[in-house]
């Protein structure tokens, strides 16, 4: 009877403990994820402002691009260098001078008066947000013991998943009915909020051993994937063999060879590559890097569908991709549960599975597909990568040590960055391509000279006439509209092509899949209690 009490005094008292744990850690995670969701979201929502402040500053194309991709490429050198800084400086401090840079950023691209004022900004404001995010994942993996980083990293996951599809959604209707200035405006309140809740709530964690700067390696891994990056991100203006992206590329490769052969002679490396070494953490990095490249080819391709070819407006097309943001968003706490519960192979598998099939559905779009119809193709594939994404980085970081735990985090964000980037170049590239074949196929196939071609335009002629342009004018105007449905139905078959491919990109993931251990989690790491 009384080993009996002991015993449910005992289980009381852990349990106490354990909510006590959870209750400390939730105000901290939600600071977290806060800074987290707007960091993500500002590499989106500036997107659809574009025209706008071409139109306010003044400039073309060439110069308004680099306030893009100023941001891309300060983003891309910096994170390697976050593993450091952390270990170093503290986490905690990192995080708040970072969100601080934001913040100070968001309100001086807003007051920005022109473009090289904007693309100056947006730099110091890459600076703060381009940490964010691999600081904030460190400081999550240190808030809980590896058997409960399924759910928390899950929430955590919600920023990363539901931002991007959020961003065109928010930045249209910001652009289109008030002023594009509160774009960047909007994370200035944000920004201050969050910084004096973490001076607040958030505890400092830091290696008790300093290490010496790696000079040479930050060196070279920052030109190298600043150049990486710049290349592909030029890839699909100018295609893969053009000069000046052979140039970038290959300048970018040739530091990052540099960067890795470095990393293995000094003795406290920037990041510390032997954690390739781990199979798990290797096999997690290939299969986010893939589940990268699924998501950002919808995100990239399906707004060209719905805007140049379906002409709905920005609001329209963010409204029609929200509901995918939604379903990820749902999901992902979901998946983060059932990690923690069955471990990570099956569910990859599963989410894998469902990824690959949504874009087999997506891959027979065509012009006359419904808006309903995309959504729910989009909320399938957000399903997919939702049960994936979080819990197979999770499940690789688990296998981290713990004093890695922030050089791990860097490079899981850095060859996240890489992969998208690559993705992007490679799938509009390929887009690029395709369309030229199915122009070349459909001309072949409408001969100017045949019954149907000329059936056609002279219809178009007779219409044009009816509304009152002349002979000339009407059959100038058939042509160009028949030339412009050409150009429409090729692009949607070029884009079923891409995802086509994208399909068995995935079903290589699924292969990847099948090498995940469900390795049970140690339980001797203890969750920090924030205090």
């Amino acid at each position: 009877m009384l080993e009996t009490r002991l015993e449910r005094g005992i289980s009381k008292q852990m349990e106490n403990q354990q909510q006590a744990a959870q209750q400390g850690v939730a105000l901290p995670m939600i600071v977290l994820i806060l800074a987290t969701f707007m960091s993500v979201l500002d590499t989106t929502i500036i997107n659809v402002s574009i025209p706008k402040m071409m139109s306010v500053f003044g400039v073309g194309t060439s110069d308004i691009q680099w306030v893009v991709t100023a941001y891309s490429l300060v983003v891309g050198a910096l994170v390697p260098i976050t593993g450091y800084l952390g270990d170093n400086f503290g986490y905690k401090r990192i995080f708040v001078y970072s969100v601080i840079l934001f913040t100070i950023g968001s309100a001086l691209c807003g007051m920005a008066w022109n473009n090289n004022a904007m693309i100056i900004f947006r730099i110091l404001q890459a600076i703060g947000g381009g940490a964010i995010m691999p600081v904030a994942m460190a400081m999550m993996f240190r808030l809980f013991p590896p058997e409960r980083r399924g759910l928390s990293m899950g929430i955590f996951g919600i920023a990363i998943m539901f931002a991007p599809a959020f961003g065109p959604t928010l930045g249209g209707y910001i652009t289109e009915y008030l002023d594009w200035r509160l774009i960047f405006y909007i994370n200035v309140p944000i920004g201050i909020l969050d910084t004096l809740l973490a001076l607040m709530v958030l505890q400092e964690f830091k290696q008790d051993e300093k290490k010496r700067f790696d000079f040479f390696g930050f060196l070279t891994s920052s030109a190298g994937f600043a150049s990486l990056l710049y290349g592909l991100g030029i890839v699909g203006d100018k295609g893969w063999t053009d000069i000046e992206v052979i140039f970038y590329i290959s300048v970018g490769l040739c530091c990052l060879v540099l960067f890795v052969l470095i990393e293995f002679i000094v003795e406290h490396p920037m990041i510390d590559l032997r954690v390739m070494k781990n199979s798990m953490f290797t096999i997690s990095l290939v299969i986010s890097s893939i589940a990268s490249i699924a998501l950002f080819a919808s995100l990239f391709l399906l707004p060209v569908f719905l805007q140049n070819i379906s002409g709905l407006s920005a609001v329209e097309t963010g409204l029609v991709l929200l509901p995918q943001g939604i379903a990820a968003g749902i999901m992902m706490p979901i998946s983060g549960m059932l990690f923690d519960k069955f471990g990570v192979k099956w569910l990859a598998i599963t989410g894998l599975t469902i990824t690959a099939y949504s874009f087999y559905l997506i891959q027979s779009l065509d012009i006359a597909t419904s808006f309903s119809t995309v959504s729910w193709w989009l909320i399938i594939r957000a399903i997919g990568i939702g049960s994936v994404m979080m819990p197979v980085s999770t499940a690789g970081m688990n296998t981290v040590p713990m004093q890695n735990l922030g050089q791990a985090s860097a490079l899981t964000n850095t060859v996240r960055q890489v992969s998208s980037a690559f993705g992007i170049a490679w799938l509009s590239n390929l887009l690029s391509e395709r369309q030229f074949y199915h122009v070349t196929i459909n001309s072949e196939q409408m001969p100017v000279g045949g019954y149907a071609v000329t059936s056609a335009l002279s219809q178009l002629s007779q219409f044009y006439s009816s509304g009152g342009l002349t002979g000339n004018l009407a059959n100038s105007a058939a042509t160009s509209w028949l030339m412009s449905q050409l150009q429409k139905v090729s692009t949607v078959q070029a884009m079923d092509d891409v995802f086509w491919v994208v399909t068995w990109v995935v079903i290589v993931a699924i292969v990847f899949a099948f090498f995940l251990k469900d390795t049970k989690a140690p339980r001797g790491e203890k969750p920090v209690i924030m205090e």
